[in-house]
């Protein structure tokens, strides 16, 4: 019996792996060259510690891809589209070769592989996302239910689906959420006891701009996993929902990635205030920020309504 994709390595799995493989030898032969060099102001010199640079953060993009295709299937329970795998694949080697050209190549610009590095994540996360909810929309294993008996309890209750692994998440949504704002609570309690890291985060309110302890980041990335988590446990307790777990996993990484690109975000903009990119960096990444989180909103509310609508036809 042919196993599913999920449980085997994908060819898409392969090609970031080797776009990895790719970006740790170019960073590793220019970091050769930059430390053979030290002290050197020549051309070649600067393009190679750019290059080292750029390579070296490509490297953690194309880990973060593969251990997506790797590690996702598995939580869903769902085979990615294969093509739409490729194509996220094969765009993101093509977009990291322009930009290392850009690097070496003379009268170039210079911010562009920066940016291609930015829109390598941001595209191929939009991608993965969109694969991840079309192979859900598409097709979905069936779980068998538990007969209903006259003296069985009323709450709607799921046969317990061992045709593979969860890898040790917790079924209960409000556990997983309450579990991730615990991790991000306790990281902004230590930085704040002991101030590592030491430099402050702008935050902009009432026409001003104060600059908060660290801390203050991590234990606002835990506010929306607490919120979700909360409204998880209500909606279990009060009106005995059963939430799916592709479900609850694919909000869990939806709301992962907002909150590390609210992180993000406002580590950039600490290294821009000041300047006169200040301005533009707010207004578009903050944008972008909030459809992240809008996204996360959607993706819970989905998950309710089919829940509630699924409890209605079992009661």
């Amino acid at each position: 019996m042919e196993k599913p994709l999920w449980e085997e390595q994908s060819f898409p799995e392969k090609l970031f792996r080797l776009s990895a493989f790719l970006c740790i030898v170019g960073w590793g032969l220019s970091a050769i060259y930059v430390v053979s060099h030290v002290g050197s102001m020549e051309d070649a010199y600067v393009r190679a510690r750019d290059l080292a640079s750029y390579f070296f953060s490509a490297i953690w993009i194309f880990v973060f891809f593969y251990a997506q295709y790797r590690v996702v299937p598995r939580f869903i329970h769902r085979d990615l589209d294969r093509r739409v795998g490729l194509w996220h694949a094969f765009g993101s080697l093509a977009l990291l070769i322009v930009g290392g050209l850009h690097v070496v190549l003379p009268q170039t610009k210079s911010d562009v592989p920066s940016s291609l590095l930015f829109w390598i994540m941001l595209l191929g996360e939009s991608v993965f996302i969109g694969n991840v909810i079309w192979s859900y929309v598409q097709g979905e294993p069936e779980v068998p239910l538990l007969p209903v008996a006259p003296d069985a309890k009323t709450t709607p209750e799921h046969v317990r689906d061992d045709s593979a692994k969860n890898m040790g998440w917790p079924k209960s949504p409000a556990k997983l959420f309450g579990i991730g704002a615990a991790v991000f609570a306790a990281g902004g309690l230590i930085s704040l006891i002991l101030d590592v890291p030491s430099f402050k985060i702008p935050v902009p309110w009432s026409g001003q701009v104060h600059f908060l302890p660290f801390g203050c980041l991590w234990l606002a990335a835990a506010a929306p996993f607490a919120i979700f988590a909360m409204l998880y446990k209500y909606l279990m307790d009060e009106h005995d929902l059963v939430f799916e777990e592709s479900l609850n996993r694919i909000h869990f990484v939806v709301s992962i990635i907002a909150v590390f690109d609210l992180v993000r975000v406002f580590v950039v903009w600490a290294q821009w205030v000041g300047t006169k990119f200040a301005t533009f960096y707010y207004g578009a990444e903050f944008e972008w920020l909030a459809v992240l989180f809008g996204l996360s909103v959607v993706v819970f509310a989905i998950n309710a309504c089919r829940s509630y609508r699924h409890t209605a036809v079992r009661t």
